[in-house]
């Protein structure tokens, strides 16, 4: 009988190895052949394989967004960078492809979406147009320019105010500040606060605590290899989290969070439960607007989806404008002309710093504004390509037509360092959006920070309004005496990986700032 057996097993494995091949090849030929985007130009080995795409972003730890600038430049503005994917680098075709609800729909990739841990659990990284508009409409008035300009000097006013006292006492112990944490810690506690029935607060900690920050920037440094392993994050959520702790410490502090955010999910689906739900003290939030909408069906509102939703919303809430913040304190102290134009205007548009100014005011300030759309475009917002599929239609690109469900992308990076549209993309010039009337507006178009479209970023706003708050708070007290301190571009600030967040190199220490008492000596006259 084991005679027998054998030869049969040596049969199923010829068998299997015999399919397992032939689908090879099969599937090689057809992505390299009989694909309806094989037609388009671009390097065989990315058309045939994601390996091409694996080894840029997890070996180099994110480089394909500058690998994808070099296929352009050899192939032309249309190029296939995947065996599924079209990549398109021009400035002029951003709103054709990113277009309102109004003017047609557009799903987003799921295979893109797995960078970010979940899919089609928020309305971030919901794949279907019409499941996105009915999970985006409660967010809306809580963003809506009304409603910032309302919170601007309840919340984000007092946020700052508390950053500059933390600042006064590192000013007066004479100790440098790590600005990037101090930034995450501001935005955190304005999102947290702003989403939950209770904040972090991590601004009346001891010290600016990094690890709320850190734990974001951790889960982009996963989300490459999230994207190409479907399963991996699956399988880490499920490991007991003292081995998670043991065999991915990255993965562990973004699991502490979530956990955090699942906590405070069930804590507000369990008071729906309670008769005085509606009577209770606690003050509104995002996350109970969510839980309330009318707008949302009760198969929306299961705590491990609002999860997704918080997720979503402190992740992003914290990182991007952070980041913003801690680019424009660099380039403003680096650039001594810059600095000495935006005191100017602001002791000018801000005579008393114990009287704030309000949104309105803050957008009436030229130059300010000029600072903040230029630290837009030169940190990008989003490093990432962001992907978007017409599932219903042909998208045509000048001779190219393509085809309906076809994932196109492109690239905030490609526009914003465009010479032709900014001439020295590399500097820090506010000047080139002056005046903000006529060669700001022109400019704006190619602004592309916060994406585009019906999946624009529902957050814009609230971050334009703490940027200029920041901004103007912290240089009109402190402005005068701030400096920087072992900080070099090329190693803490510039973007180096694509991370989908921007990310300086690996030996990043974050911008440094001293202050400087009164007296020490000013470096703006």
């Amino acid at each position: 009988m084991r005679d027998i057996l054998i030869p049969s097993y040596g049969w199923m494995t010829a068998a299997f190895v015999f399919v397992l091949c032939a689908y090879t090849v099969y599937g090689a030929i057809w992505r390299l052949y009989l694909s309806p985007i094989a037609h388009f130009p671009g390097p065989g080995f990315a058309a045939l394989t994601f390996w091409n795409e694996f080894y840029y972003d997890v070996v180099l730890g994110g480089k394909y967004t500058w690998k994808i600038w070099d296929y352009h430049q050899r192939y032309g503005p249309i190029v296939r960078i995947n065996p599924f994917e079209i990549h398109i680098n021009d400035p002029d075709f951003y709103d054709e492809l990113y277009i309102t609800g109004s003017k047609g729909k557009t799903n987003k990739w799921g295979w893109s979406m797995r960078m970010f841990g979940q899919v089609d659990n928020s309305a971030f990284d919901t794949l279907e147009h019409d499941k996105h508009r009915m999970r985006r409409a409660p967010w809306n008035p809580y963003f809506s320019k009304q409603s910032i300009s309302r919170i601007q000097p309840l919340l984000i006013q007092t946020a700052v105010n508390k950053l500059c006292d933390r600042f006064a006492e590192h000013q007066v112990a004479g100790k440098p500040v790590m600005m990037t944490n101090a930034y995450a810690c501001l935005t955190t506690d304005i999102i947290s606060e702003y989403s939950f029935p209770h904040g972090y607060d991590l601004l009346s900690k001891p010290d600016f605590d990094g690890e709320h920050y850190n734990a974001w920037m951790a889960l982009s440094r996963l989300s490459h290899l999230l994207k190409q392993f479907g399963w991996l994050y699956p399988l880490l959520d499920s490991m007991p989290t003292w081995l998670t702790k043991l065999t991915s410490p990255d993965f562990y502090v973004v699991i502490r969070q979530q956990q955090y955010l699942h906590d405070q999910a069930n804590l507000i689906a369990k008071q729906r439960g309670n008769a005085d739900y509606n009577e209770n003290t606690l003050r509104p939030s995002l996350i109970r607007a969510l839980f309330d909408s009318p707008l949302l069906p009760e198969s929306e509102k299961h705590p491990a989806r609002i999860k997704g939703e918080a997720q979503i919303a402190i992740g992003a809430g914290t990182l991007t404008t952070s980041h913003a913040l801690k680019h424009a304190t660099y380039h403003i102290l680096a650039n001594n002309h810059v600095h000495r134009k935006l005191m100017a205007e602001l002791r000018e548009k801000f005579p008393d710093p114990a009287t704030p100014p309000t949104l309105r005011e803050l957008e009436q300030m030229p130059y300010l504004v000029a600072i903040m759309y230029e630290t837009l475009r030169i940190f990008y917002g989003v490093s990432h390509r962001l992907s978007r599929i017409f599932p219903d239609r042909r998208l045509q690109y000048k001779s190219w037509s393509i085809p309906p469900g076809t994932p196109m992308s492109m690239t905030a990076v490609h526009i914003h360092d465009n010479p032709d549209i900014f001439p020295d993309p590399h500097a820090f010039i506010p000047e080139r959006w002056l005046p903000l009337q006529t060669t700001g507006q022109r400019l704006l178009r190619y602004l592309v920070a916060f994406g585009g479209g019906s999946r624009q970023c529902v957050g814009m706003e609230l971050g334009k309004a703490e940027f200029l708050t920041a901004v103007a708070g912290v240089w009109r007290r402190f402005g005068d005496g701030m400096v920087l301190w072992d900080t070099v571009r090329e190693r803490d600030v510039d973007c180096v990986y694509d991370l989908f967040n921007p990310a300086a190199s690996r030996e990043c220490n974050g911008v440094m700032v001293l202050f400087r008492k009164e007296g020490e000596g000013s470096l703006v006259g």
